[in-house]
């Protein structure tokens, strides 16, 4: 069995650390370069050390390296931090195996995987109904869709702008993340629907949710995928889309288990409060996604 030290201890570590084989990968720890996430050293004032994080000790980088693991995983979630944190693991004398999340993660998707059998079941269930994505963005996973479900309609609901001012203040009123205005920037139009293999069944909703879709009270859908990230947007989507959902109809959000953005997780918990609980699955995704099936 080889050891495993991750690096760092955000949402991308602690999705990693989940996707370890137990039976071959034996996780010892993680670094983060971060002091306020460090739980391996005693509180000068009381005495204690902090709570762990699923569990696991948390340590500064050179400590965590000095371990000399088999092997050190960078889970970082871009490729300029991912480089830092690889020179500071060489600076501090590692000498072993180093694999980077983002390579594993350009090659092989959890998420994508799912989609695939998950579109086929659904075709092969003859459940009824449309598509949408909240929060597609520049349509990444948008095409898939199109070309998974070509005969279906696929209703594609974004600002195309980032962020919406009216979300953020939502988001900072209940202290859910540090989202800005116009993160994620500005995505074109026609760039967007030119990635279409299908652009006929394609219906681009561009504005603010849920104003959006105030002309769709009567359509049914079979899947919904929710990447919206913030609050607002995630619970009037599921308030929208839930009842609108064919029986076995499969609602995917993404970042449920997201540090950097808590605001989903805790407009689905709002959901089940105000409705009951919800059949919710987890994906095991780099994503943080989780499933909700309609009964």
């Amino acid at each position: 069995m080889k050891t495993v030290i991750i690096l760092e201890a955000d949402h991308e570590g602690l999705l990693a650390a989940d996707l370890l084989n137990p039976k071959e990968m034996k996780l010892v720890g993680m670094g983060n370069s971060c002091p306020e996430t460090w739980n391996v050293f005693k509180d000068p004032e009381t005495g204690e050390l902090k709570d762990t994080i699923e569990g696991l000790p948390v340590m500064p980088i050179d400590l965590a390296v000095s371990l000399q693991p088999d092997i050190l995983v960078i889970a970082a979630g871009d490729p300029e931090k991912s480089r830092a944190l690889q020179y500071m693991a060489i600076r501090a004398g590692f000498e072993n195996d180093i694999r980077f999340m983002e390579t594993m993660r350009s090659e092989f998707s959890v998420s994508c995987a799912v989609l695939r059998r998950l579109t086929r079941r659904l075709g092969t269930l003859g459940i009824p109904g449309s598509v949408a994505e909240l929060g597609c963005g520049r349509g990444d996973v948008s095409w898939q869709l199109n070309i998974l479900m070509p005969d279906r309609k696929l209703y594609l609901f974004d600002t195309l702008e980032g962020f919406d001012a009216r979300d953020i203040a939502k988001e900072q009123s209940l202290g859910c993340s540090k989202a800005e205005v116009g993160e994620f920037g500005k995505v074109k139009e026609e760039q967007l629907l030119e990635r279409m293999p299908v652009p006929e069944q394609v219906v681009l909703k561009k504005g603010w949710f849920p104003e959006t879709a105030f002309d769709l009270e009567e359509e049914k859908f079979a899947l919904v995928l929710m990447d919206a990230c913030l609050y607002q947007p995630t619970f009037a989507g599921l308030e929208f889309f839930f009842p609108r959902m064919s029986r076995g109809g499969v609602i995917l959000v993404s970042g449920y288990e997201s540090t950097r953005y808590g605001g989903v997780r805790e407009a689905l918990e709002d959901m089940e409060a105000k409705y009951g609980a919800f059949l919710i699955l987890p994906l095991g995704d780099l994503d943080g996604s989780v499933m909700i099936v309609r009964p």
